[in-house]
């Protein structure tokens, strides 16, 4: 009689646990409220206006609370989707690809044509940008390397 040696089971793909949901929806709740202050304290403390870049043939508008929401919650949600996406389909390579991509995406939406802006625009948009990165990447790489 010869004793079958048992086969090596993959395991299988687990969802993302409740503390790692909550460290992601801490983050996107972080980097919006990172934002809305950044914005209070230019238009309030400092009272600049800051201005849009012009697009699709729109003049540069100023910046709006509203704007400042959605620009900061929506790409963060959709990055935690695919995510989610990847952690599921491609879980060895989740961490990796993902934050290519959420670097890449957050490169990509820096504000390199001022048309219509003057430059300390740019720069302080730029900062915005930056500030939800800076907040949302690490938290989701974290979280996602412990899954893996």
């Amino acid at each position: 009689m010869s004793a079958a040696s048992p086969s090596p089971r993959q395991p299988a793909p687990r969802s993302t646990s409740v503390p790692d949901r909550l460290a992601r929806a801490t983050a996107v709740a972080v980097g919006l409220l990172a934002n809305l202050l950044y914005m209070l304290v230019l238009t309030s403390a400092f009272g600049y206006h800051l201005k849009t870049p012009a697009v699709f043939g729109l003049p540069a508008q100023s910046v709006l609370v509203s704007l400042v929401s959605a620009s900061s919650v929506v790409p963060t949600l959709l990055g935690w989707a695919l995510l989610e996406l990847l952690e599921r389909f491609a879980p060895h390579r989740a961490t990796v690809i993902w934050t290519v991509l959420a670097v890449l995406t957050l490169t990509a939406s820096l504000p390199y044509n001022g048309a219509g802006i003057s430059m300390a625009d740019q720069f302080l948009l730029a900062l915005m940008h930056l500030i939800v990165g800076v907040v949302v990447i690490p938290t989701f790489v974290i979280t996602s390397a412990h899954r893996s």
